[in-house]
This record gives C-alpha cells, sequence and structure tokens, in this order.
C-alpha cells in the first residue's frame, strides 16, 4: 500500500505523536510505504516522508487551513491504488475531494475533543461531521474504508451514534516502546514514588493527586508525588510544589526524558474523571506506566480498563471517583504490609510485554486494511 496521512499532530512536541509513529513504523516494516503531510517536522531522524504544510496560526482556523493546503499540495498526485488516513479534523475538506477523485480514505480518531471550555464544543461539530461523512460514504458505496478508534468503548460510541457496519471500525489500543521503556527493580521497603504525566488540566483529576499524597503522608507512608507535564494548571502545582517537598512538579520535559523519570517511582496514577471523553481512552500514559513496571492506580470506568482483562492483575487498580483517595491509600498500604511490590512491579511488565507493546497494538490495523 502507498499511504498519505493527512495529520493535524505535531511532531516536534505533541505526545501523541508517539502512537502514530508506531503505526507509521509498523506499516514500513511489513513492506508499505507511507508519507506524512502535517504542520512540521520531526527533529530526530525518520524512516518515512514526511513534508510541511503551512497553517493559519488563529485559533479555531489551524485545520480547516492546514486541510486546505493539504489538499492542494496533493492533487494530481494521488492516484486511485493509494490510501488517504486523515485526521478527523480535516475530513470535512480532505473527504469531498477524496470521493470526487475515487481515492480510499480512513478517518484517523484518536479521541474526540478532550479539553473543557466553548473551542472544544466548536471542535465536537465537526468531530460529529467527520463521521457522519465517514457514515455517509461507506452507505452509499463511497470511498470511504472505514475508520480508527481507540478502545471498544469509542467503537461503540460511533456505532450508536453513527449507525455502520462494525467492520468498518478499527481498534488501536496505545501500546508502549519496549526499546525505550524499561522494568527497573522496585524494592520493598522503599519510599513510594507516585507519577503522573499528562496535561495538567483541571478537568484531568488532578488536584486529587495532591490529595491522596496529603492522605499518605498522614497515614505515616513515605511518599512522593511527582507530577509531569503542562497545563491551566501550571502555577497552583508550582506553588504548591514550593511549600512541600514531597511534591515536584516538573512541568513539561521532552518526551524521551519520560522512561527514566517513570523509573525512578512506584505507582503510576490515573486519575482522569468518568466523562465521556475519558470514558471512551485508551491512555498512552497507562501503557507507558506497565511497561516501566509501575503498579497502577486510577479512577474507575471503561477509559481506564485494561484492554485484556486479568483475573489476577493485582498490580491494577481502579476504584470509584467519590472514594478515590481512601481505597488508594488503603491499596497502597496493603501492597507495602505484604511486602509484594517487586513481584507485582514483575508482573505489572509481563502483562505490557505480553499485551501492550506497539508492535502488538499496531497489528489489528495492518491486519485490517490488508483484509480490506
Amino acid at each position: 500500500m502507498n499511504i498519505y496521512w493527512c495529520t493535524t499532530r505535531h511532531f516536534q512536541r505533541d505526545l501523541c505523536a508517539t502512537t502514530q509513529v508506531a503505526i507509521i513504523k509498523k506499516f514500513i516494516s511489513s513492506g508499505h510505504s507511507i508519507t506524512v503531510l502535517g504542520p512540521d517536522m520531526p527533529q530526530s531522524d525518520h524512516e518515512w516522508e514526511h513534508i510541511q504544510i503551512g497553517q493559519s496560526t488563529i485559533r479555531g482556523r489551524k485545520a480547516s487551513s492546514l486541510a486546505k493546503n493539504i489538499r492542494e499540495h496533493i492533487d494530481g498526485k494521488v492516484a486511485e491504488h493509494d490510501i488517504l488516513f486523515v485526521d478527523w479534523p480535516m475530513v470535512g475538506v480532505i473527504a469531498p475531494f477524496a470521493e470526487k477523485n475515487n481515492i480510499r480514505w480512513l478517518c484517523i480518531d484518536r479521541s474526540p475533543p478532550a479539553d473543557a471550555n466553548i473551542y472544544a464544543k466548536l471542535q465536537n461539530h465537526f468531530w460529529k461531521k467527520a463521521w457522519n461523512m465517514v457514515g455517509s460514504s461507506i452507505r452509499k458505496n463511497g470511498t470511504c474504508i472505514g475508520g480508527m478508534v481507540v478502545s471498544r468503548a469509542h467503537k461503540k460510541l460511533v456505532l450508536d451514534w453513527f449507525p455502520m457496519d462494525e467492520k468498518r471500525i478499527c481498534v488501536v489500543h496505545a501500546g508502549f516502546d519496549n526499546s525505550i521503556f524499561k522494568h527497573q527493580e522496585h524494592k520493598n521497603g522503599q519510599s513510594v514514588g507516585l507519577v503522573y504525566h499528562g496535561k495538567m488540566d483541571r478537568n484531568r483529576g488532578i488536584l486529587k493527586l495532591v490529595l491522596l499524597l496529603d492522605a499518605l503522608i498522614e497515614r505515616g507512608i513515605n511518599a512522593r508525588l511527582n507530577l509531569i507535564g503542562s497545563g491551566d494548571l501550571d502555577a497552583h502545582l508550582h506553588n504548591l510544589s514550593s511549600s512541600n517537598n514531597a511534591l515536584t512538579f516538573h512541568g513539561l520535559v521532552p518526551h524521551e526524558q519520560i522512561p527514566t523519570l517513570l523509573q525512578m517511582n512506584t505507582i503510576g496514577l490515573l486519575p482522569m474523571p468518568e466523562l465521556p471523553t475519558w470514558k471512551i481512552a485508551s491512555p498512552l500514559k497507562r501503557s507507558e506506566y506497565l511497561g516501566s513496571g509501575l503498579l497502577v492506580l486510577g479512577i474507575d470506568h471503561a477509559g481506564h480498563q485494561l484492554p485484556i482483562n486479568l483475573k489476577d492483575a493485582n498490580w491494577y487498580s481502579l476504584f470509584e471517583q467519590q472514594s478515590f483517595v481512601a481505597d488508594s491509600v488503603n491499596q497502597i498500604e496493603n501492597w507495602i504490609q505484604n511486602g509484594r511490590i517487586s513481584q507485582l512491579s514483575k508482573q505489572a511488565r509481563l502483562y505490557a510485554e505480553t499485551y501492550l507493546d506497539w508492535n502488538i497494538t499496531t497489528q489489528p490495523l495492518l491486519q485490517w486494511l490488508e483484509n480490506l
């Protein structure tokens, strides 16, 4: 296959581009060709052809201007036997071009808008429009192949809202790079290192983690909390960390530093509340926690469930949002008293190697497309 990927992802600074890079490498290793068209260029060496396309700097017009420029760039270059991968914010512009020129295309949906603001509501309109175009093309026997989503819950949401053959939707769970995220022995009796990495926004439940740290210290547990990322809580978290030696706010760090920072901790945290966006998610951080041999604590909802559930996954605990802090304290105390942290850490890493390696999580997309 010869694939053109029309993407809104920034390869220089967007952590979510990690998924895209993994998919690209999978297809290239299987003998397929991929050309990426997006708003910037990767800083490091890359195996694929990458073309930077200009876009507007005005918020709300970035995706549409990028899509129009990509459409102009590929006009006359893409043949009927090629395939367009189109990130959902650009489907409204790229899909009509593909249909008119009899070019097969696929909607890439790594998740609907996640921010809790007016801008996200506007984005939601274009997300629905994108999937409506997917469904319409399929019903009319157009050139759309289908769409890619991140979880079974995400797939169900799309099918509930936009009825189509479920075989037209492929699930690609978030994975981890086995060569980068390494397991480091977590010895029993050491201080408990808690870590969260990702956006530091209020709608992601970050402040519950500060309450968890306070509750652990009050219980007499030697704990520390590392927060890695940036968002609308930056100033608040900086102030909290300056007066609390057990809390370290790292801010935004290069993604290549994340593996080392995770290895220094014991437990990875998934605080995202039970909101529609998080209930259909497949958090990249979850795979990277487990790949680093971290035990995991989080809020109990569909988006945090393991892709492959195991009855004896004692290293992975999810709790109700209302009782998350108290239940997490009890769980951590139980892990410490039983002296099983080292053993459970190895089991977490084994699960990641078995089910979450990028080579495994991207295989369904490759097989799905080749079958079609």
